[in-house]
């Protein structure tokens, strides 16, 4: 299997659309900052909070932003077209408060969380956190063992919680533990973890949905919250390894348990 870092995994192109070959081209895409009225960058919420942007992190509370990312997966068939997107779809953000010793590694768009140090998210320790939602629009792999970095996928799912989590349960590649109901901010929603194949030396990826990353190694071990925001599906992942430290295990917790959804900012 290629050994590639997650910083080359969940690039935009991978969290937006997937591989840009496999679908028609999108058009009126955001950018991947939000800008102001004038057009100028927004580097900060209106109270204040940064924004969370490539490079080294000092600890803090940043707000991750561009809910629309993620709608885009709607030019993959099974999806004939976008479900009417909630209002706040594309002015949320989200709220999360980093640690000592993290970075948003380049190429991620500030959407991805990962020790310092490189191959830091990969096994047989590696861990890290994809904080960008999914919206409404998510297909499974049949087979996720993929010949290549995407495909389209070909198992339709709905708009809700239940639809993705149902559809991950229902799927007999995927070894998940028995989803739970959970609750993020307040809001509900539930909560599973996936386990990695031991083996992926015949894989290109082993992704099991779009967007999505793949999985970092033999074994990787996936938390899986799904919430529900207001009609928005919003889906966040914090990946670890068996031999993950314990400390960077806690962490991975406590930053996904800090964060705060803004409707609008």
């Amino acid at each position: 299997m290629r050994r590639s870092s997650l910083l080359s995994l969940v690039t935009l192109g991978l969290l937006v659309s997937g591989c840009a070959s496999s679908a028609p081209a999108a058009t009126n895409r955001p950018s991947l900052s939000p800008t102001s009225a004038a057009g100028s960058p927004v580097t900060a919420t209106p109270g204040g909070v940064p924004l969370l942007t490539e490079g080294p992190i000092t600890p803090g509370t940043y707000a991750v932003a561009g809910g629309r990312y993620g709608w885009a997966q709607c030019e993959f068939p099974p999806p004939t077209g976008c479900p009417q997107e909630p209002a706040h779809a594309s002015t949320m953000l989200m709220e999360i408060t980093i640690p000592d010793g993290w970075v948003a590694p380049a190429g991620s768009g500030g959407t991805v969380i990962a020790p310092e140090g490189p191959g830091a998210t990969q096994g047989p320790d590696g861990a890290g956190i994809v904080v960008r939602w999914s919206g409404l629009t998510t297909g499974l792999h049949s087979d996720p063992c993929l010949p290549v970095s995407h495909l389209p996928t070909d198992i339709a799912v709905g708009v809700t919680v239940d639809d993705f989590v149902d559809a991950v349960i229902a799927h007999p590649e995927l070894e998940i533990s028995e989803p739970v109901d959970t609750e993020l901010d307040g809001y509900p929603g539930r909560f599973f973890k996936l386990t990695g194949p031991s083996d992926i030396s015949d894989c290109d990826n082993w992704r099991p949905w779009e967007p999505g990353i793949y999985v970092q190694g033999p074994s990787n071990l996936w938390g899986v919250w799904t919430i529900d925001v207001d009609g928005l599906r919003v889906i966040l992942l914090a990946e670890e390894f068996a031999g993950t430290p314990a400390e960077v295990k806690r962490q991975l917790r406590e930053m996904i348990e800090s964060i705060h959804f803004v409707p609008t900012p």
